[in-house]
């Protein structure tokens, strides 16, 4: 009795970590998404290179050395200062500074935020580099524009140009860009991979011992963590968060480990273990359904890779889940007939 609550607890926290975890603490990370913002010139002869992270996420700007660069808030207020020496400060009292802690700007500004005070720099960066939402590049609604919906989403579509104001030392100049709407890709085949996937470890896990079964799990831990990897590696440090896509594999290969443990005792505790671990892998796929349908995505691999993991992570332990909970059945059931005394064969 004692190791079976010993189980349960491990398993809750276990799940109810992997929940927990799906919900960002800090700045909005790059999530999947159908929109793609693009650079199409710059005019200021400081800057180096000017990259969007993550579709329409993150603007990414790198400036020489030996020049000063500042980007302009909304109110055309100083907001953010790269110095000669690459070392990068942002004005603690420009609004545009608060505005973009979130995608949709669903904040409210500080007293100490009025665009006409004297600049207060706060040191973010000391290499040149500096990441940051910029409301002026992405769409601010989570409901798409009318011209997306004129075409039901089917068609590539412009929403906008855009331009960001920047000065080199004192000198006026700007980044262009225009932000575009690309159709979604179809999960179908994505959702075929996941049910193959699925009837193949459900059968298989009905027959096999908690120390296979635990393998099974461990291996679909490792490919989850993998995509996770990625996912995080094309975040930039100002909007990198450790959610579920990173932190939930590692619990389930802590799990994965208890499991092996516990068959040296009993198969039976760790075929509990196995199962605890199934739903929490299971949730982790399910949190990242929107990488099968949305065209562009948050990771360095390639997108079909990341596609893939995510649709046989999901299947595989869905089917580890429902193979174990069948022969878990089936035992119970073999059992109380065997006991029933009017049972015959």
């Amino acid at each position: 009795m004692a190791g079976a609550k010993r189980v349960f607890a491990v398993g809750v926290a276990a799940i109810a970590m992997i929940v927990i975890t799906a919900t960002p603490a800090s700045a909005d990370p790059a999530t999947p998404t159908n929109y793609r913002s693009q650079v199409v010139f710059v005019e200021s002869w400081g800057v180096a290179e000017v990259d969007i992270i993550g579709g329409d996420a993150f603007v990414r700007l790198t400036v020489e050395p030996g020049v000063t660069v500042e980007v302009l808030g909304y109110e055309g207020e100083q907001y953010i200062r790269f110095d000669p020496d690459g070392t990068v400060y942002v004005n603690l009292r420009s609004p545009s500074k608060y505005l973009n802690d979130d995608r949709y700007a669903n904040v409210d500004l500080p007293p100490e935020a009025d665009a006409a005070s004297v600049p207060r720099w706060e040191l973010v960066s000391t290499d040149g580099i500096y990441s940051w939402h910029d409301h002026r590049t992405h769409w601010m609604s989570p409901i798409p524009p009318a011209a997306v919906g004129e075409v039901d989403g089917a068609q590539t579509v412009q929403i906008f140009d855009w331009t960001l104001p920047v000065q080199t030392n004192g000198e006026d100049g700007e980044i262009a860009g225009t932000l575009t709407w690309i159709p979604s890709t179809t999960a179908l085949p994505w959702f075929a991979i996941s049910a193959v996937t699925l009837v193949a470890i459900a059968a298989g896990s009905m027959r096999l011992s908690a120390r296979w079964q635990a393998t099974i799990l461990l291996a679909l831990a490792v490919v989850a963590l993998c995509a996770g990897l990625a996912s995080m590696a094309v975040q930039p440090p100002e909007g990198r968060t450790y959610g579920v896509d990173l932190l939930g594999p590692p619990v389930i290969i802590l799990l994965s480990g208890l499991a092996f443990v516990e068959a040296r005792r009993s198969d039976r505790s760790a075929t509990q273990v196995v199962l605890i671990g199934g739903v929490g892998l299971a949730i982790w796929g399910l949190l990242r359904l929107d990488v099968l349908t949305h065209p562009i995505l948050p990771t360095v691999a390639p997108y079909a890779f990341d596609r893939l993991i995510t649709a046989v992570v999901l299947g595989g332990a869905i089917g580890l889940v429902a193979g174990i909970t069948a022969s878990i059945t089936l035992a119970n059931r073999a059992r109380r007939l065997s006991r029933d005394p009017h049972h015959t064969s």
